[in-house]
């Protein structure tokens, strides 16, 4: 109880400091947990659009579909081929388009022999491309597949991936050293009493509780705050997008509780290991 009561006068001993610290840390933190928020999002979309993924190869007429489609399934990076024959596409576009039903009857199906592959690792699919390519059954330029597409969100996220994690580390030094900061700043209005504490038996350890406890409750209270506004802002946004874009994936309140209590853990470390390094710098005259 000592300790905490010392940590929590020391805030209306210096409130400037302390607000400034409790500011900066609030809003890292709130930066920190949405800009992860979003680049776990972003790595679900990608993820599910990966996963709908296929490849769809188009047959050169008379070429054999059933040894075409063994072939292929004897490739390891193949998970599945499916084959839509010419009478298949064919009743699948009347569907679209009922008045072809009438032309049907006058002309003959020009639609091809059509295979659908999916792979096991998306990441292959240029490469399978190319392979396909080269099969005498199907040859250059009857392949497509929404890979280009997909790779590109990948480079995407990839840059923005790295610019997030240099904006998050630097979040996480300014929010640090600011908590350095205010434990100096409490150091130094309390060195003398510090020393008599010493003088009359006082442990180091008793005498730097009250630090340690002054850091930890401004990045736990600054953490509380960003999650609060994290989650509220995230929920409204998520909600919005879904009620525009139901197909897109969005985080489930189970992952929304991770996240929280991985920020939780690292507002811990920050202010306990901030205060600590503080106290081992700034009170060496004292010989704590």
């Amino acid at each position: 109880m000592y300790a905490l009561a010392q940590a929590l006068r020391a805030f209306r001993n210096h409130p400037t400091s302390a607000l400034a610290t409790l500011t900066t840390a609030t809003v890292s933190f709130s930066l920190l947990f949405l800009v992860g928020l979003l680049l776990w999002n972003l790595d679900r979309i990608v993820g599910s659009l990966e996963n709908e993924l296929e490849i769809v190869a188009y047959l050169k007429d008379g070429a054999d579909a059933q040894a075409t489609m063994n072939k292929i399934r004897s490739w390891p990076e193949v998970e599945k081929v499916e084959l839509i024959t010419k009478d298949e596409a064919l009743a699948l576009l009347q569907l679209d388009y009922p008045y072809l039903a009438e032309a049907s009857d006058l002309i003959e199906n020009p639609l091809p022999d059509t295979l659908k592959i999916r792979l096991i690792d998306p990441a292959l699919t240029r490469q399978v491309a190319r392979k396909l390519t080269q099969l005498s059954a199907i040859g250059p330029g009857n392949v497509e597949y929404g890979g280009e597409v997909t790779e590109k969100l990948v480079r995407f996220l990839a840059g923005l991936r790295l610019g997030a994690n240099i904006l998050i580390l630097l979040l996480i030094i300014d929010t640090f050293f600011s908590v350095m900061g205010t434990i100096r700043l409490s150091i130094e209005n309390r060195r003398e009493k510090l020393r008599v504490m010493l003088l009359v038996g006082a442990t180091s350890g008793f005498v730097q509780l009250p630090f340690l406890l002054e850091g930890l409750l401004l990045t736990l209270i600054a953490a509380l705050i960003a999650l609060a506004v994290g989650n509220l802002a995230y929920r409204y946004v998520a909600g919005m997008l879904q009620n525009l874009l139901p197909f897109l994936p969005i985080l489930s309140s189970t992952d929304l509780l991770n996240a929280s209590l991985g920020l939780l853990v690292l507002a811990i470390f920050i202010g306990f290991f901030g205060a600590w390094l503080s106290v081992r710098t700034h009170l060496r005259d004292t010989e704590l």
